[in-house]
């Protein structure tokens, strides 16, 4: 039996409205969770501190969370991507947080160390006075002369105890203008020695520490995978050699440091080869063996995270941490 024309007509029409609202009805949106993680990741970008101390991280971050946040079907698909943006962010977060706190705990270390120069500052300036007070000291024997000296030629009676208080502040002399040049060679040594401590922390670009002094050694020296030091690598470490050199009182803790990849086991045993490598340049410029330790930290102690090839690079390390002097 056929049907008639407006009846089809009609049932098409009805048809074609039920498969639009039903497309409708099924139109993916975002997934649920994705505004949360937004509203973090905002959080983290509008800190005014915290956004500048790990732009790679947030910008990954970003990425990451603008993906969970398209509409996906897949409910495990948009799971999975809103998963990952939640550690993105909160991969970023801790990256900038820890920033900030090696920042702080760097410039409380500089404080100190600012401290300790103004402290041998201040003994120079003694030095310098006790200079001052000696010369005083030698131009009142001088007067102490020259009066003994007139008292002898108006008093012949007494020539000979003049002669004798002349003598004697002769002596007076010599002593203060020994000891006024002792006091300059003071203050002159302290001053260098500042000094020179100064020029020798800059030039090894190190960084106070509650353990001391640390130099950080990067991975110029070494190729991927290797304990062998490089060619060009060894100015770096004459650098190091010639400040334990100078200052033989000091001890050093030689640390080797890896990023993640790879077995932990393997490297472990890298980052200690890597240690008494460096152990080894230094004992064969003449740093004896009872001040310097060697020891590997594997992947145990990263300074950053190794999500990233930054990260990793900054991970890849040799540390040289040089013992504060006791009081």
């Amino acid at each position: 039996m056929k049907m008639p024309i407006p009846c089809r007509k009609s049932l098409l029409s009805i048809g074609l409205a039920a498969a639009l609202l039903s497309a409708c009805a099924t139109a993916p949106k975002s997934p649920e969770g994705s505004a949360n993680v937004r509203q973090q990741l905002t959080r983290l970008q509008n800190d005014g501190q915290l956004a500048l101390l790990a732009p790679l991280a947030i910008k990954d971050a970003e990425q990451a969370v603008m993906l969970a946040e398209q509409p996906e079907k897949n409910t495990a698909v948009s799971a999975h991507r809103l998963v990952l943006a939640e550690r993105k962010v909160a991969i970023a977060s801790t990256q900038a947080q820890t920033r900030l706190l090696e920042l702080q705990r760097d410039g409380l270390n500089q404080q100190r160390d600012e401290v300790r120069i103004a402290a041998r500052t201040r003994e120079a300036n003694m030095a310098r006075a006790d200079a001052s007070a000696a010369r005083d000291d030698a131009e009142q024997a001088r007067s102490l002369a020259s009066r003994a000296q007139a008292d002898a030629s108006g008093a012949r009676s007494d020539t000979e105890l003049a002669k004798r208080q002349a003598l004697l502040a002769s002596n007076r002399e010599q002593i203060a203008l020994s000891d006024a040049r002792s006091a300059r060679q003071q203050a002159d040594a302290a001053d260098a020695e500042a000094s020179r401590l100064r020029d020798e922390l800059t030039e090894l670009n190190a960084r106070p520490s509650d353990r001391g002094l640390v130099v950080t050694l990067g991975d110029v020296l070494f190729d991927s995978g290797k304990d062998s030091l490089k060619s060009n690598s060894s100015n770096h470490l004459d650098k190091l050699a010639l400040f334990l050199q100078n200052y033989p009182d000091r001890t050093a803790t030689i640390e080797g440091h890896t990023d993640d990849v790879g077995a932990n086991a393997a490297n472990m045993l890298l980052s200690q080869r890597r240690a008494d490598t460096v152990k080894a340049f230094l004992l064969a410029q003449g740093i004896a063996a009872n001040r310097l330790q060697a020891t590997g930290k594997g992947e145990d102690a990263p300074l950053t995270a190794n999500a990233t090839a930054d990260g990793r690079q900054q991970n890849r390390r040799v540390e040289v941490i040089i013992a504060n002097v006791q009081p």
